[in-house]
């Protein structure tokens, strides 16, 4: 996680986001919070896909990562169109650049697959996201030598 916080920590210092923020699952809804400035990306907690025996000393684990990424309809320019588009290709662009998470995917980071965009309505309040996913893998030492 703390790879895919430093990667996304990149585009704030850049201004392409306003901040990153870390999900605890505290929260029945992930936009019920106090945003800090629009669009913010969404570090959700992964799952854990599968975990497979590689050989007798190691095992690969994979995890399916999710990144939502919140803005609102009043925080994209309406005189450029294409602004959405080029927040996707930043976003996908950081994780495309670091293949293995900073060495902690130490068996690859699979491209990032994009949910597409749209408005979600939380308490009366309209926010455009959209989710990037990817799957990273990891070898880890077995349980069994």
């Amino acid at each position: 996680m703390n790879a895919i916080l430093t990667d996304l920590n990149v585009l704030v210092t850049s201004g392409v986001l306003k901040a990153v923020i870390v999900d605890d699952l505290t929260k029945v809804n992930p936009l019920d919070r106090t945003w800090p400035g629009f669009p913010s990306a969404v570090i959700i907690p992964p799952t854990l896909a599968s975990a497979d025996y590689e050989d007798q000393a190691d095992n690969l684990r994979e995890y399916t990562w999710c990144i939502m990424v919140v803005t609102t309809p009043d925080n994209m320019p309406k005189d450029d169109p294409t602004y959405l588009a080029g927040l996707v290709d930043n976003v996908c662009a950081v994780f495309d650049a670091d293949a293995t998470l900073q060495g902690t995917a130490n068996g690859g980071a699979m491209p990032a697959v994009l949910e597409p965009p749209g408005p979600v309505s939380s308490n009366s309040v309209t926010f455009v996201i959209f989710y990037v996913t990817f799957k990273a893998r990891q070898l880890v030492p077995a349980g069994i030598k």
